[in-house]
């Protein structure tokens, strides 16, 4: 693939990354805006694997760098990423980051386009199929539709998960269950899903 180059607008950089990665693309795309700063996003074999810019990195800095709306943007063939950040499918990865533009695009005082957002981490995508695992494995197949009416009274979609609302899901989850040692039960099999994942124990 030859070199590219262009200017930034709404959207722009968004269908960039998925064309790259539809072309198995590798090398590092630079995205500059005047009086905003630059970042980069770096691709191995179609992949993004490393995004920064300012202070941020991995998925909030691709949020980031995908809501502006004006600057430049272009892409070197080959160069290596310095670090790996990222490790998520690009329509899982873009998805991500639509979620965190909008969720910054409705905080009060933001013009939602070049302020730096304090990021939206959201969980890993292991977490939820772990959780509806622990609910199955307690209450049998009653268990996922107590996941899903979680979700529901929370107002989230399974695959964009704030990780600072991860307790609260699985309370929810576990208020679902009538007996006590039903909801012991399923807290004890979430904790060893959340351990498994890197979390710590959460609490509400």
């Amino acid at each position: 693939m030859n070199a590219l180059e262009g200017r930034l607008a709404d959207g722009v950089l968004s269908n960039l990354v998925q064309y790259l990665s539809l072309n198995q693309a590798s090398g590092c795309l630079n995205v500059a805006a005047p009086t905003v700063g630059s970042g980069e996003v770096y691709l191995v074999r179609g992949r993004v694997q490393h995004a920064v810019v300012g202070s941020l990195v991995g998925r909030p800095a691709l949020a980031h760098l995908i809501a502006w709306k004006q600057g430049r943007f272009s892409f070197r063939v080959g160069v290596v990423p310095p670090t790996f950040s990222i490790d998520l499918p690009t329509d899982q990865l873009l998805l991500h980051a639509s979620y965190e533009i909008d969720v910054e695009r409705r905080r009060p005082g933001s013009n939602g386009v070049h302020a730096m957002p304090s990021p939206t981490l959201l969980v890993e995508p292991a977490v939820v199929p772990g959780l509806v695992w622990a609910a199955v494995a307690t209450a049998g197949p009653i268990g996922e539709i107590f996941v899903d009416e979680a979700f529901d009274s929370l107002g989230h979609n399974p695959r964009l998960m704030p990780e600072g609302e991860l307790g609260q899901l699985v309370q929810a989850i576990a208020g679902h269950f009538k007996s006590t040692v039903d909801q012991q039960d399923f807290l004890a099999r979430a904790e060893a899903v959340l351990a498994h994942n890197g979390y710590g124990r959460v609490e509400e």
